[in-house]
Order: structure tokens, then sequence, then C-alpha cells
């Protein structure tokens, strides 16, 4: 951007806080990046900024930087990501990436705030968030229909369970959880209906997405309640849950946001599928041509956004009839023919379909 400092591919320490321009104390983890990229066409800035999970949490974070990677290799942009420690690093940070980004990309619900804060102050700058409705010109938001991936991850549990009780492991209680949880517990509806039986759904958070001794103790409670599947929607917290389950082979986990079937193969039953990376994508690209559309936009099954894996190393743990149960569950979500609630309060009058 003319007339502003430009940052390269190499560590740079800033002064501990003092407001703007000593603020960003993590400044140096931003340039853990992609480095900058000739100039012109493809010497757009893109700046990340995470939460305190940061990248790395093989989940929400991991997604949304494949997105902007992605950007990187084909159209020429520069990429580098901040980190935040805490919530209060949130406002400065952005006002810091902001003043040097041509493109600011924001992850998570909790960013809101800061990004109707900053976006303003900065009028050139064009920001992607993700999760949030944030208005402004200069600001293009996406919603995901995380009740499709939690249905699915329900069902698949609730098919799945032989002791009759499945858990989750949340990190914060905000809206995009809540989706996953409610989409979680009327896929376990839908299985009940199947099975003509009852399933005891057991749903703890941990108040944190980056506590994973935390979400390890609480995974363990559950499996000594005798849950035997446990879906983890906890972004780094959701580490202490793998850690937990991985020690427990009569337990299986689902995961979240991005495809970790092979990690633990066939005790990973599936992988709730986000797919935030196309969303950076495509509006990095936007801009980069010079197309940007500023305003909210919800992405669910029906757009290819949200989905579970192929489930290549755990079908044979399922009955055949389960599994066209799941298949048939998939395609009604992608053809908008199931309406799945993404609220608690909703979930009395959802009717689980007969698959």
């Amino acid at each position: 951007m003319p007339g502003h400092q430009r940052w390269h591919g190499r560590n740079e320490r800033f002064p501990r806080r003092g407001r703007i321009a000593a603020t960003a104390v993590l400044v140096a983890l931003l340039l853990i990046g992609l480095g900058a990229v000739g100039v012109g066409a493809e010497g757009l800035r893109v700046i990340v900024l995470t939460d305190v999970a940061g990248l790395g949490d093989k989940g929400f974070n991991d997604v949304c930087w494949q997105g902007v990677r992605k950007a990187h290799q084909d159209l020429g942009v520069s990429a580098q990501f901040l980190q935040a420690r805490e919530q209060a690093d949130y406002v400065p940070n952005l006002s810091l990436a902001a003043h040097h980004a041509d493109i600011v990309v924001t992850l998570g619900f909790l960013y809101v705030d800061a990004v109707k804060r900053v976006a303003p102050q900065f009028p050139q700058t064009r920001f992607i968030h993700i999760e949030g409705d944030i208005p402004g010109d200069n600001v293009a938001c996406f919603d995901f229909r995380s009740e499709h991936g939690g249905f699915l991850a329900g069902l698949v549990a609730g098919l799945y369970t032989r002791a009759r009780q499945v858990g989750a492991v949340t990190g914060m209680d905000i809206p995009p959880v809540e989706a996953y949880v409610s989409g979680f517990r009327a896929g376990i509806a839908t299985a009940e209906k199947a099975r003509g039986e009852a399933i005891t759904t057991r749903v703890v958070s941990a108040g944190s997405f980056n506590d994973p001794v935390k979400g390890k103790s609480l995974a363990q409670a559950l499996i000594q309640q005798g849950v035997d599947v446990i879906f983890r929607i906890a972004g780094n917290t959701g580490v202490g849950v793998f850690e937990a389950v991985k020690q427990s082979p009569e337990v299986a986990l689902i995961a979240e946001d991005l495809d970790q079937d092979a990690v633990l193969p066939g005790r990973i039953l599936t992988s709730t599928l986000k797919r935030m990376d196309l969303a950076v994508y495509d509006a990095i690209k936007s801009i980069a041509d010079g197309r940007f559309r500023s305003g909210h936009i919800w992405l669910g099954a029906p757009e290819g956004a949200m989905d579970i894996t192929a489930m290549t190393f755990s079908r044979d743990r399922f009955r055949p009839q389960d599994l066209a149960r799941i298949d048939r569950a998939r395609e009604l979500l992608r053809t908008g023919k199931l309406e799945i609630p993404n609220r608690a309060q909703d979930l009395k009058s959802f009717t689980a379909p007969a698959l």
C-alpha cells in the first residue's frame, strides 16, 4: 500500500505495547507465514489474525490458513499471520494489521466486536471475516451452517455407539458452537429413530479454545461415565480430547472442521468438513480481480461448504444399512431438503427424519 511501511519475510520484534505502534507484542509471530512475492497485481499483502489457539490447531484456524496458502500459490499474494495471546490484543493487532495490509482476514466469532471498531477507521483496507455478521462497505463476512456438519456427526455417532452413550467437548459457548451442538443433538435424535432406542448425550464445555489440559480431563470424565463416542468442537483444546481418546481403545472420536481421519485410522469415525478455506480463497481472489463485494453470506451443505469425510478408515465398523442412512442424510442436506436447528431452543420442534 503506497505510503505504508512494508514488512518482509524476516523476523522483526516490536516493543511491548503502548497503543498502536507499540501495541502488537505479537508482531514477531506475524512473520511466520508465506514470504512476500513480487509487486504489481500479485503484490497484495494479506495479514491473517487468529485467536489465541493460533495455527496448528488442526481445525478452524488451519482450515482458513489453507485458503490463504492457496491464494499465495495461485495469485501470488503475500501472506502472514498474527496470533493473539488474549482478547485484549484483538483491537491493537487489528489496527496494526489494517495499517500495513491490503487485506485483513479475521478468524472466529470472538473477533466480531474488534472488527466492528477497527474496520471503519481503515476504509481502503478490505476485511474478510469468518463467523459473524459485520456491517461495512469494506467487510465481507462468511458464516457456515455448522448445524449441517453437527447433524451428520450426531448421526454417525448415534448409529455407531455400542454403549448408547455419546458426548461432545466444546471450546466456548458461542453461536457457531451452539449450531454444531444443536445439529449434533438432532443427528442423535435421528439415529435414535433409526435404532428404535434411546441414546444418552452428554455435552461439556471447556470455556476456552486453548486449554488442552482441560480438554483431556473433560474427555476422560465423559469416558468414565460410559461414553464411547466423542465429538470434538474445541479448537486447540481438542488436542487434549484427542489424547484422552487415543489412550482409551474402546472410544471413538469425531473430529471437526478438517479431515483428520488418517491421524487415528478407524478410531476417528469421521471428520466434519467446514470449507472455510474456500470462502477465504474466493474472497481474496475477488479482491485481486477487482470485484470485491461486501456483505454477509451463509454457506452450508447445498453450497458444498459443510459435509463429512468419506469415512475411508471406519466404514467397515458400520452396518451397510447405516452407511446408506448416512449417505441419504448427506444427500438430503446437499439438496436443501432437510432443515436442521442451529439453536438449542429450536430442538423441541425438530422432527427426526426417517432415513
